[in-house]
């Protein structure tokens, strides 16, 4: 039985309490930040911003590294898309959230709560905004995104630059031993890879080069072929080794063991090369938008098979598009295209001439994948679109979108 005590003081005591409470702050007066930081991690950050008006001390503590290393350390990361957009008569390359108004991409229960849109990344030091270097290769690690070799004055370079989407801050790392422009690179084990982009006489001992994330060091990749390779070549990770494809052939290289082993299987991978093609891996799976349709390739298959379930996708789709990026959000695979809008044409003598065009506007899906037996008993990948909307309406034809790189925040 619970006895409730109902004295004058104590009725007096408790509607003072309900007229007057004390400051939301007084409570955590007493509890150390990093027990804080370990409870706010665990709430999604779709919920940041509201939380963030709470109070200075929550503004602050929510926007410090302390809280995004706690959230790594209970594995409470959420991936954030990262776009780069080239904007006519600028030198650089400007740095967007795809987010929706929330700032947040997905909500507490998984789904996309409202329609994408662009959000530009400011430098949190400063005012100004967070660029890309042209002619730079671009790799997302964890948290960060490294912007390796840039262009000035249509020359090579050496130097490194990192964005840190945590803070918004961009800091200098180690310069590459060898300068280069227009390489590729992906991120294997801990380690990041960069492959071409240096000068003809350069490449059989310098073609590639090591990024060791932990000692900060570079080390040379020779070629190996001997010789450099074509500038389409692709880089592509699958599992726990790196893949080269060219027109003539793919060479694998295993870290573990240190070597290259040149493949004469994956056969159809060579179509990466041809016509610069948009692709991504998730789970071993590599994806690619081929003849208007997305499919699908597996290592131990050795072919190329269409994901079923996108007929919406592709009727939704405008006539003349351009698609520009497939990208592995958090398992998902997210399609990042330009339609053509304004088109010019004009009849003559019952000729339709095209002229031209005069603008277009970016789109975006993102579609969840799921893997299952057909009814023939074979394996099959089906995609369900979660979201299709218009990104950014309108667009001068000289703006493109560079890259799009997913991170974990």
């Amino acid at each position: 039985m619970i006895t409730v005590t109902t004295t004058t003081a104590a009725s007096a005591e408790k509607k003072q309490l309900m007229t007057n409470p004390p400051p939301l702050s007084m409570s955590f007066s007493s509890v150390p930040n990093e027990i804080i930081a370990n409870c706010l991690a665990r709430i999604s950050k779709s919920h940041y911003r509201s939380l963030s008006s709470v109070s200075k001390s929550f503004y602050s503590l929510l926007s410090s590294p302390e809280i995004y290393a706690a959230r790594f350390q209970i594995g409470a990361t959420e991936p954030r898309l990262y776009i780069c957009l080239r904007l006519p008569r600028d030198t650089h390359h400007r740095w967007f959230n795809l987010m929706n108004p929330d700032q947040a991409l997905i909500s507490n229960g998984g789904e996309i709560k409202s329609e994408l849109s662009l959000v530009p990344v400011k430098q949190k030091l400063s005012s100004s905004y967070a660029y890309a270097p042209s002619n730079a290769t671009i790799v997302a690690v964890g948290s960060e995104i490294y912007q390796i070799g840039k262009s000035k004055e249509d020359k090579r370079s050496r130097s490194v630059r990192v964005l840190d989407c945590r803070s918004h801050t961009l800091r200098r790392a180690p310069k590459m031993t060898v300068a280069r422009k227009g390489a590729k690179s992906c991120f294997l084990d801990g380690k990041i890879y960069v492959i071409g982009g240096c000068r003809k006489r350069e490449e059989p001992m310098s073609w590639g080069e090591v990024f060791d994330i932990k000692t900060q060091t570079w080390k040379l990749l020779p070629s190996p072929s001997g010789h450099g390779f074509h500038p389409k070549h692709k880089v592509v990770v699958f599992g726990a080794r790196l893949y080269v494809v060219t027109k003539q052939n793919k060479y694998v290289y295993d870290p573990k063991e240190r070597r290259w082993l040149l493949e004469m299987g994956l056969v159809g991978l060579e179509r990466l090369v041809s016509g610069n093609r948009p692709w991504c891996v998730i789970e071993n799976v590599l994806f690619s938008h081929y003849c208007g349709k997305l499919w699908w390739y597996e290592l131990s298959r050795g072919e190329w098979l269409m994901v079923e379930g996108l007929g919406d996708l592709y009727t939704k789709r405008a006539d003349v598009y351009r698609t520009i990026q497939l990208v592995n959000h958090g398992g998902k695979l997210v399609i990042i295209w330009h339609e053509w809008i304004d088109m010019v044409r004009r009849k003559n003598n019952g000729f339709e001439r095209y002229l031209g065009i005069k603008g277009k506007r970016t789109c975006c899906a993102v579609i969840r994948l799921e893997k299952r037996l057909s009814s023939s008993g074979s394996e099959e990948i089906l995609g369900e679109i979660e979201r299709l909307n218009v990104v950014v309406p309108t667009l001068p034809r000289s703006y493109d979108v560079l890259t799009c790189l997913s991170v974990s925040l």
